[in-house]
């Protein structure tokens, strides 16, 4: 996707595209530790009624309100990915409504969170605006209000209101060993991200990252509440690998991933062999070399950037019983996710750790 003609490209405003801008993955459990020894995070001592807080971390806060109904709470914003603004805006706004589907839960209220640079059309930030505001819309949320301010980098996103069952919560410590692992998006784009900034990425995969991203995860997590799936996460700046190590040191598990089985976009893999990979993909990846929790057994640096890959609106990796995998696929695919597939599966062994099956 191109910006409007005569302006300036959205993504060369941003020096890490969408969620491969997040903080590095070691430096912020490094921070959240020092944090929560002042005591200053949400206590479930203190209420009771928060099911899900920052002690242990998950994806987005979860507050009973009674027997039957919790709010889910969550923020995210991110720079562009693409060009387009309608396109990015639609994105970020999906990807912040991401983690809300990753508790388990379904959207009813968003706000707009915006970061602007004085020198872009105001045009330009009409379309952002209205691109997040579909994405509102097709989740059958209400767009409500926002905050704004003038930054040298644009940046978009949501804080995202949603509602859970108390009792049907997907949590990232929820599975058990011998759960199978299911990735309901292809991964890559990150890859793609990084190469339309470069000019190198062809239109037609540009188009089904763009139509990964911007679709809602919302019939992927019908399927997890219908099987009665209690473990799982979205995919997002810390690629495959981040958040599978998050979902094993919170169950207190190790993984095991089938390389050949995780999807992909057509291309890709071609693509990062030439370095068209996000900084923080690379740096995910040699931040787990060096602290030894991943063992990549042989497969080539291409594939191991691959699994690190930050995506943006990523999608969900569920932790599914092994006699119901097979089924959960199949629904995943009749519902529209056409690339899930099981990529691998929990196991005993040093939580957090993840071994690519030789």
């Amino acid at each position: 996707m191109t910006g409007v003609t005569g302006t300036p490209r959205l993504t060369q405003y941003s020096p890490g595209g969408g969620c491969a801008c997040k903080l590095p993955q070691s430096l912020l459990s490094d921070v959240l530790a020092t944090v929560r020894g002042t005591g200053a995070l949400g206590d479930r001592d203190a209420d009771p009624a928060l099911r899900v807080g920052l002690d242990p971390a998950d994806d987005a806060a979860v507050y009973a309100i009674d027997d039957t109904r919790a709010w889910v709470i969550t923020c995210d914003f991110l720079t562009p990915v693409v060009d387009d603004a309608r396109t990015w805006g639609r994105i970020a706004a999906t990807n912040a409504l991401s983690d809300v589907y990753a508790m388990g839960g379904r959207p009813l209220l968003a706000l707009n969170l915006l970061g602007w640079p004085a020198d872009l059309p105001a045009e330009l930030l009409g379309e952002v605006l209205s691109g997040g505001a579909e994405a509102v819309a097709a989740a059958g949320a209400l767009l409500v209000g926002g905050h704004s301010i003038t930054d040298p980098v644009p940046k978009y996103g949501l804080v995202a209101v949603g509602e859970v069952d108390p009792g049907a919560v997907l949590r990232k410590g929820g599975g058990v060993a011998g759960d199978a692992l299911v990735l309901t998006k292809p991964l890559g784009v990150g890859v793609v991200s990084t190469a339309v900034k470069r000019g190198r990425a062809p239109a037609d995969l540009v188009d089904t990252a763009v139509a990964s991203m911007t679709r809602l995860n919302a019939d992927a997590v019908a399927v997890a509440r219908d099987a009665g799936l209690r473990g799982g996460t979205d995919v997002t700046g810390y690629g495959l690998l981040g958040h599978l190590h998050e979902m094993t040191l919170a169950a207190g598990l190790a993984a095991r991933l089938e390389a050949p089985s995780v999807p992909r976009f057509p291309g890709v893999t071609g693509l990062a062999a030439a370095g068209c990979a996000p900084d923080g993909s690379v740096r995910t990846l040699d931040a787990a070399l060096a602290a030894g929790w991943f063992d990549p057994a042989g497969l080539d640096r291409a594939g191991q950037v691959l699994l690190a890959d930050a995506q943006t609106s990523g999608g969900l990796l569920l932790a599914v019983p092994p006699g119901r995998s097979a089924a959960v696929v199949a629904a995943l695919r009749a519902r529209g996710d056409e690339a899930a597939a099981v990529v691998g599966e929990l196991v005993d062994g040093e939580p957090g750790t993840i071994r690519v099956r030789p």
